[in-house]
C-alpha cells in the first residue's frame, strides 16, 4: 500500500480531546505578519465600539443589543460552514481524496488532513463565539439596566470597557475568518474540477491508444 495512504490513515484515526481541537483551533486565528493590517482595522473597530458602549448611560441595555446582532450573525455564519463541510466530505471523490493524501504542505501534513481540520477548526471557533454571546445575553438579561460593577464609576467603565473589547475582538476577529474558509473552499473545488478534467483527459488518450 501507498506510503501516503498509511500516513493518511495514521492521520485520521488519530482521536484527540475536544479541548485539544480547541487549542489547535485558535491558532487559525492568531495574529502574523500575514494578516496584521487586518488585525489593526478589527482592533481599532473593537476599541471604538466597547468604548462607545462602555462610557454611555445604557451600556447593560446596549450590550444585550450588540449581543443579539452577533449571535444571530454567528448561528447563520455557523450554519453554512457547517452545511460546506457537510457537502466537501459527502461528495470527495475517491481519485479526489487519493490526490490530496498525497500532497504534502509545509508541515508535512496531507493538504486532506489540513483541509479537513480546518473546517474542523472554524467550527469550534463558531462554537465558542456562539457560547460567549449566549452567555452574554443570559447576564444581561437578569441584570438591571442601571447595574455596576464597583462603587467607582470610572473603573466600572474601563473595566467594562477591556472585557467588552475582548469579546468584540474575538467575535469580530471570527467573522473575519469567513474570507479564509471561502478561500479554502474556492481552492478545494477548483482543485476538484481541475483534477476531474486530468482523468476526463487521460479517459481520452486510452481510448484512442485502443483505436
Amino acid at each position: 500500500m501507498d506510503d501516503d495512504f498509511f500516513s493518511t490513515i495514521k492521520e485520521f484515526r488519530e482521536t484527540k480531546p475536544s479541548h485539544i481541537l480547541i487549542i489547535k483551533a485558535f491558532k487559525e486565528i492568531k495574529p502574523s505578519s500575514q494578516n496584521w493590517c487586518s488585525y489593526v482595522i478589527i482592533f481599532l473597530l473593537s476599541a471604538y465600539t466597547a468604548a462607545s458602549i462602555s462610557f454611555a448611560k445604557e451600556t447593560v441595555e446596549l450590550v444585550s443589543v450588540i449581543a443579539h446582532h452577533l449571535i444571530e450573525i454567528q448561528l447563520a455564519i455557523f450554519g453554512c460552514i457547517f452545511a460546506v463541510y457537510s457537502i466537501l466530505l459527502a461528495f470527495l471523490s475517491d481519485g479526489y481524496m487519493k490526490r490530496l493524501a498525497r500532497i504534502k504542505e509545509k508541515d508535512k501534513t496531507s493538504m486532506l488532513k489540513n483541509s479537513i481540520t480546518y473546517y474542523e477548526s472554524v467550527l469550534f471557533l463558531y462554537f465558542i463565539s456562539i457560547i460567549s454571546s449566549g452567555a452574554l445575553i443570559v447576564l444581561t438579561d437578569f441584570l438591571p439596566f442601571d447595574a455596576s460593577l464597583t462603587s467607582n464609576l470610572m473603573l466600572d467603565n474601563v473595566l467594562s470597557a477591556i472585557g467588552l473589547l475582548v469579546y468584540l475582538l474575538y467575535c469580530f476577529r471570527v467573522i473575519y475568518e469567513v474570507k479564509s474558509t471561502i478561500y479554502n473552499t474556492i481552492v478545494l473545488f477548483r482543485a476538484s474540477i481541475a483534477y476531474r478534467f486530468i482523468d476526463f483527459l487521460e479517459e481520452e488518450s486510452n481510448s484512442e491508444s485502443k483505436l
